[in-house]
């Protein structure tokens, strides 16, 4: 065995050899010349370098290209990457570098903490396999299995991963960190925690500098009485812009939202839903393509073909804007409004609605809005330029209050329903006594009869007509055959009926009749015409059974033959029967048809 040692001296070495190892400094050195291979050892303070390496450590020993190093190494690279570890096996040919026991990995204001570190000189990429730590300013990692990129500032962490930072935590089961963006970069299940928040995703990315992220795969969302799920969920916290897309749902302690894509913002408290989007509380549900939704006002808008329910009242439309401030919701486009506890529906391309006063008014851009009440089996058509509802609540003396549903149409009314049609200018309808007021011209038609006067009042119970009043100016035409007409005319006429069927008929003032009498074989034999002060019809089956004139009645008999039959008409006589609702398209066609009488 041979050693040669040397003490307190600089070592000189050929450095035209760049890949070798390089002792600059050692106090002592021994060299060991008995083996195959040369070993040298160096003592205190010792350094070297290779190429851009720089090493420092308290011994040393050099076999061939390999390098092993005890006591304060330090691991220097570029000036910029600094390791620290208590010893060093560093394979010169590889460019390897096994540091272990307190290791430390430096680079900027970057630190990985690990007992075990291998790193790449060449790649400058170091992993480990026993549980790491990387610190920097605003956060914290750590893993079971890693590796970090230098050069690149990424990192990988596999195996029970956790980050910590300012205002959260995070754990993984793999990760992938930009270390400069200080972007975390999710590779399977991860699970995120906030103050206020808990998140869980499977995919994405959390940048936790301007604090955005993005969840995806499984993406689930949840804080204080919020939850949100969707396939991915963006969320920006500077802005508090949360946006969940794909199968998106979001449920706070009094809503839940659906749809293809949420938007919420948690500044405003604003939320958008697009495609297939639903909303819902308690109250009332909200379905349509788009809404947009006030959480702080409780206002929204939906556009595409929507329903809004609101129990009893249901509102369809292509778009629909609700203030909750005035309790005001105007649809448009194809609108259909429902008062299921009525058994109401209208039809109409534009509708205002006022939920605290029961408030509808519907209006059409060209035909005429339609109303339709179903009860008891029986359908009420109505349809006129404009209707409107409201409540009108009223007190009593002993202090109790009622509340009065009023149904308002304006221009070009036409009512039908099995029993009864009917057009006007203007009707009135309020509940309380089941009244239908008909207003300017208007006419009935019930079975083979005609009634017109100045105002006509419709009477209902239980939907029957029970009492008509028709003044001044009453007149009323029937007609078997549409040949001859039996005419009815006074200052007022008041019919009255049971379940549904006429009873009597009083007609009072000025009262006079023009009456085709038939014989057995329903064969017309005469004409009788009556004047008198008022007259009394009784009926059975709808056919009058008896007639009772009264004060000073003046009546006479004309023969079917050899009377003109026109010229014995009453004052006031006009067969409306081309005006007659008898279909549903007739409420949407009337209008033409009277245009083309007026011509």
């Amino acid at each position: 065995m041979s050693f040669t040692s040397f003490s307190q001296q600089e070592e000189v070495q050929d450095t035209s050899e760049t890949d070798r190892l390089i002792v600059k400094f050692a106090e002592t050195r021994i060299t060991d010349l008995s083996g195959d291979d040369l070993e040298q050892i160096f003592y205190g303070d010792v350094k070297l370098y290779k190429d851009s390496l720089f090493m420092f450590c308290d011994t040393a020993k050099i076999i061939g290209n390999d390098l092993w190093a005890k006591g304060n190494v330090i691991f220097i690279q570029n000036d910029t990457i600094r390791t620290f570890a208590d010893s060093l096996y560093f394979h010169g040919d590889s460019s390897l570098a096994y540091l272990y026991h307190d290791v430390i990995l430096e680079n900027g204001s970057k630190k990985l903490y690990s007992d075990i570190l291998i790193y790449d000189t060449k790649t400058k990429v170091a992993s480990y396999q026993d549980t790491a730590i990387m610190v920097q300013e605003k956060s914290s990692l750590q893993s079971v299995r890693g590796y970090y990129d230098v050069d690149n500032d990424q990192a990988f962490f596999y195996d029970d991963v956790y980050i910590e930072g300012e205002n959260m935590k995070m754990r993984a089961d793999s990760m992938s960190f930009l270390t400069d963006e200080q972007r975390a970069i999710f590779m399977g299940p991860t699970r995120i925690q906030q103050t206020d928040r808990d998140i869980y995703c499977e995919s994405g990315f959390y940048d936790m500098d301007d604090e955005i992220a993005l969840f995806e795969k499984n993406a689930q969302f949840e804080e204080t009485d919020v939850e949100a799920n969707a396939q991915s969920i963006r969320y920006t916290r500077s802005t508090g812009d949360i946006r969940l897309e794909g199968d998106a749902y979001y449920r706070n302690k009094e809503d839940i939202g659906t749809g293809d894509l949420i938007t919420y913002n948690e500044k405003s408290e604003t939320a958008e839903l697009v495609g297939n989007a639903t909303f819902e509380n308690t109250k009332s549900k909200v379905v349509g393509q788009r809404i947009d939704y006030d959480k702080k006002t409780e206002a929204f808008k939906v556009k595409g073909q929507s329903v809004i329910s609101d129990p009893p009242y249901i509102i369809s439309a292509e778009s629909v804007d609700y203030d909750k401030a005035s309790n005001t919701a105007y649809a448009d486009g194809n609108v259909e409004w429902q008062d299921t506890s009525a058994g109401i529906t209208i039809v109409c391309d534009h509708l205002n609605y006022q939920e605290s006063t029961g408030y509808v008014k519907a209006t059409n851009d060209s035909g005429r809005p339609l109303m339709q009440n179903i009860s008891e089996g029986d359908t009420l058509y109505l349809s006129a330029e404009v209707l409107t509802s409201f409540s009108e609540y009223v007190t009593d003396t002993l202090g109790i209050t009622d509340t009065i549903n009023y149904l308002v149409a304006d221009d070009n009314v036409q009512i039908m329903r099995p029993s009864l049609q009917a057009v006007c200018d203007s009707l009135v309808y309020q509940d309380r006594d089941s009244l239908f007021l008909l207003l300017d011209d208007p006419v009935v038609w019930s079975d083979s009869s005609q009634i017109t006067g100045d105002t006509i009042e419709i009477y209902l119970v239980n939907d029957n007509m029970d009492k008509m009043e028709v003044y001044p100016k009453a007149f009323m035409v029937n007609s078997p055959d549409l040949i001859y007409y039996n005419q009815i005319s006074g200052k007022r006429i008041t019919t009255s009926f049971e379940e549904g069927k006429l009873t009597t008929m009083d007609v009072v003032g000025n009262a006079r009749s023009l009456y085709y009498m038939l014989d057995d074989f329903k064969a017309y034999i005469g004409v009788n015409s009556t004047e008198c002060s008022s007259i009394r019809f009784t009926f059975l089956d709808n056919n009058i059974k008896n007639i009772k004139f009264f004060t000073s009645p003046r009546s006479q008999i004309l023969p079917m033959r050899g009377t003109n039959h026109e010229d014995i008409k009453l004052d006031g006589f006009n067969w409306r029967f081309t005006e007659r609702p008898m279909t549903l398209a007739d409420l949407k066609s009337n209008l033409t048809k009277e245009l083309e009488l007026e011509e």
